[in-house]
């Protein structure tokens, strides 16, 4: 056995000693064992927190649209002093750099468009 694996199942024995409880649900992502700490179910396998939802059951609204809005202005904010930046930089290296910068923030208001459609 690996060493990776004894801190997993050290992990695992540790909750149980805690409190936790193992469920005969399996982790989505990897098949380990889920379980239940307090209110939330984990994987401690790949040490995650895993919403159960039933057949018939409606997925919890996970996003927060307050951080989502939050996370678009500072994306936005930061745009625009990249944007300051790059008009006045001669480097051809730094505006490289800068324009990597500029690509990050754009995936980042791409994706959160994404997470927001319904």
């Amino acid at each position: 056995m690996s060493d990776e694996e004894k801190k997993k199942l050290q992990r695992m024995s540790e909750a149980l000693r805690t409190g936790a409880t193992m469920l005969p649900d399996q982790c989505p992502v990897c098949g380990s064992p889920l379980f239940k700490i307090k209110d939330e179910t984990w994987c401690l396998n790949c040490n995650r927190q895993v919403v159960i939802v039933k057949e018939g059951e409606e997925a919890p609204n996970l996003v927060d649209t307050n951080l989502l809005g939050d996370v678009e202005v500072t994306a936005l904010e930061k745009l625009q002093d990249i944007n300051q930046q790059v008009k006045n930089e001669k480097d051809p290296e730094k505006l490289q750099e800068l324009g990597s910068l500029i690509s990050t923030w754009l995936e980042v208001l791409e994706k959160l468009k994404r997470i927001r459609k319904p």
